[in-house]
C-alpha cells in the first residue's frame, strides 16, 4: 500500500519524493541505454512508460507475511 492512515505527513512527503526520484533515475537509465538512432521523443516516452510501470510494481507487490 502506498499510503496508510497511520503515516505522518512527513512520511508521505518522503515517500512521494522517493517515488519521483526512482522514476527520474529509471527514465534516465533507459533513455541512455536505448539506441540513439531512434526518435528522441519516442525513446523518452518509452523510458518514462517503463519507469512508471516499474515504480507501480514496487508498491503493487505485497509481502504475504506482512501483518
Amino acid at each position: 500500500m502506498l499510503f496508510t492512515e497511520s503515516q505522518s505527513p512527513m512520511d508521505k512527503i518522503l515517500k512521494i519524493a522517493g517515488i519521483a526520484g526512482m522514476i527520474i533515475s529509471i527514465t534516465t537509465a533507459f533513455y541512455l541505454i536505448f539506441p540513439a538512432g531512434q526518435s528522441k521523443v519516442a525513446v523518452f516516452l518509452a523510458s518514462l512508460g517503463i519507469a512508471l510501470f516499474l515504480s507501480y510494481l514496487t508498491f503493487a507487490i505485497q509481502d504475504k507475511f506482512a501483518g
